[in-house]
């Protein structure tokens, strides 16, 4: 058994002479590196095993003492290693030890050193990958060298350690300091030519190389409306004028009055008499029909070969990071409805769209059949809900990310929109820890730490803000021209500080289920208290913004790969626990809720979740593969009843 009380007064000597407080949490990542490097899955029982024999042999030596060298701490783990006979393991670190001394005499700098490091680890990596082609190696090469070099010169050694340890969990790490931005909604307006929905393609596509998270297309129904009009007349008066010429009857019609008052028309859709002053006879009447069907089955058909293209395109773009959303349905119009079926059919009829997330937008519209077949096979789909009380003001609308994270409110410039404004950049704090740490203990003293890590979060981003506020306009190519809010105001060789302000700054929560699940048995007052805490970020997210006049969200973490760092670290320090530790990574906080015999309850807790999580959270509800339309529709209704924003369903047994 460890006694808190000598390992908490131990002082380390640092090889510098420096003397530090004693921090077990390194221990553990110095002894999962090495364990990675043998057996990079599943090791967790290992490290936690090695990890808490090393703690024993300390408490049990050196309760006596004050002081421990890392050099000692060293050795003491290369002991446990042989003595639990995890031999290659120990060879691993020995060997590290090794190359770490024999870099130090290279190196008078620690800077130097640290560098050294990150070549060392690329060295690594290439005789992990080989299966990598020369490309891929040598992105991953650039990332390697990107992320050391921020590490060692960029970000504060505190915000790194965090990092390294599991505190925190610092989004982007490898390219923010290049200037890339995390997720983005961009413009798109480019007017309405010929070419209006390839050069939408070009630029999501040639956008990515700038944004290391998602790519947003709003509004493709709105968007499309110009292109749809502009090329639905050229046709109309086309076919008519050629149908009026074979008809023999051309020369008595005043044709370019029919040219202007087609051109009138702000819609598709002709009422019955617009042209019947040109109708001398029921043959005529035939022609203008016939004209005006043949018309809209052209533009159907161009809409649908455009969307198919534009998904097929971003769907299997050869980029790293290929996420994509794409969001439509808010346009009530006849011409909205029209481009939003054709989108729909299209999409309906693809066998699998991964990359690119279809977001619905759902008010007073009736998409539900649509939504079914949809969700039945599998097409990637989300719904945002255009009326909930934090979904919409009197201007605009907001717009989601495919994993539900949002940008809407603006405190700084008080304009509520999402169109052309970004996520500068996110860190995620491991509230899975907090749990584990305060299991039992004063509430009061739970949330001194996790002000703490709040604090240091804030501050980290800030770091980051101002890094790649300080890039000028003339870094990118497709971000700041005209596809981001304002930013025609960026004269050559200004900072970008001023435009990406208008952003946010994403304080992200990862493993909340789980903390709560720690922090308290009873199942209601889990409930609460997962409320009670994102409020409580909630407001700090608030002063902050009051404090830095930026615009700071909280939101909740759903990317897997922090997930699963963040858990594997965790694993290796408390050791597996039923419920809590025993699966792959951090759950989200929909895992809580079964959306079945309690829904409506369910969904009102998920409304007052959301309602705080200003930045957004992702809620999937898993429907039977069996669900009919009335089901469905009810279960539509009840989100809205409850004030839910985002939802994504899913069928059972289709992942997570």
């Amino acid at each position: 058994m460890v006694d808190t009380n000598i390992l908490d007064n131990l002082i380390v000597v640092k090889r510098s002479g420096q003397r530090v407080e004693f921090n077990s949490t390194k221990i553990v990542v110095a002894i999962k590196k090495a364990f990675d490097q043998v057996i990079p899955y599943n090791s967790e029982k290992q490290v936690n095993k090695t990890y808490e024999d090393v703690l024993i042999f300390i408490n049990n030596n050196y309760a006596d003492r004050k002081t421990i060298n890392v050099e000692d701490i060293q050795d003491i783990i290369e002991t446990k290693l042989k003595e639990n006979g995890y031999y290659d393991v120990y060879s691993t670190f020995s060997d590290y030890r090794a190359r770490r001394a024999n870099s130090r005499k290279m190196f008078v700098l620690k800077q130097q050193h640290k560098f050294a490091r990150s070549i060392e680890r690329i060295i690594d990596h290439n005789k992990e990958n080989n299966g990598l082609t020369p490309n891929d190696l040598l992105l991953d090469f650039g990332k390697t060298i990107s992320c050391e070099y921020t590490k060692a010169f960029v970000l504060d050694n505190k915000f790194v350690r965090a990092h390294e340890e599991g505190n925190i969990y610092i989004h982007n790490l490898d390219y923010f300091n290049l200037g890339k931005l995390s997720s983005a909604h961009l413009i798109f307006e480019h007017g309405i030519d010929d070419f209006f929905l390839s050069n939408l393609v070009f630029n999501a596509i040639n956008a990515k190389s700038e944004i290391d998270g998602e790519v947003c297309i709003d509004a493709l129904d709105d968007l499309s409306i110009p292109f749809l009009n502009k090329k639905f007349k050229e046709r109309f008066k086309e076919n008519l004028y050629n149908y009026l010429m074979v008809a023999g009857t051309l020369e008595y019609i005043n044709f370019k009055k029919i040219e202007e008052l087609t051109d009138k028309q702000s819609s598709i859709y002709f009422n019955d008499n617009l042209f019947e002053s040109f109708i001398l006879n029921k043959k005529q009447e035939e022609i203008f029909k016939l004209a005006y069907d043949n018309s809209m089955k052209y533009v159907s058909e161009l809409l649908k070969q455009a969307f198919e293209t534009l998904l097929n395109k971003l769907n299997n773009t050869h980029q790293e990071n290929k996420k994509y959303s794409i969001s439509i349905g808010s346009n009530n119009t006849f011409d909205g409805k029209f481009i939003t079926d054709s989108y729909l059919d299209v999409i309906g009829k693809m066998s699998r769209l991964d990359n690119v997330v279809s977001i619905l937008k759902i008010g007073d519209n009736n998409l539900e059949n649509h939504l079914l077949d949809l969700i039945t096979t599998n097409k990637n789909v989300a719904i945002a809900f255009t009326n909930a009380s934090y979904n919409i003001d009197s201007k605009s609308c907001v717009e989601y990310f495919g994993n539900g994270k949002r940008i809407f409110e603006n405190y700084v410039y008080e304009d509520k929109t999402s169109k052309g404004r970004m996520i500068v950049s996110s860190v995620s704090i491991n509230m899975g820890r907090l749990g584990f740490k305060y299991v039992g203990k004063n509430r009061k003293e739970f949330y001194l730490e996790l002000d703490e890590w709040l604090d240091l979060s804030k501050n980290c981003l800030t770091t980051i803000f101002e890094i790649i506020g300080d890039k000028n306009k003339e870094n990118y190519q497709v971000l700041f021209n005209n596809n981001i809010q304002d930013d025609d105001k960026l004269e050559c060789g200004q900072k970008i500080r001023k435009i990406i302000k208008k952003g946010v700054l994403n304080l992200e929560l990862a493993g909340l289920s789980e903390c709560v699940l720690n922090l308290e048995q009873d199942l209601v007052k889990q409930k609460e208290l997962l409320e009670e805490i994102i409020k409580y970020v909630n407001d700090k997210c608030h002063k902050y913004t009051s404090e830095t006049k930026m615009n700071f969200v909280v939101s909740e973490t759903s990317k897997h790969r922090p997930l699963i760092k963040l858990m594997e670290l965790d694993k290796s320090i408390y050791g597996i626990k039923k419920g809590i530790t025993d699966k792959s990574h951090y759950s989200r906080i929909d895992n809580m809720f079964e959306f079945e015999s309690c829904l409506e309850e369910d969904l009102k807790y998920i409304g007052k979740y959301q309602k705080l999580l200003t930045g957004g959270n992702l809620v999937k509800i898993k429907l039977s593969k069996s669900i009919k339309i009335k089901e469905l529709t009810n279960l539509i209704n009840l989100a809205k009843e409850n004030d839910v924003g985002f939802i994504k369903f899913e069928l059972k047994n289709s992942g997570n």
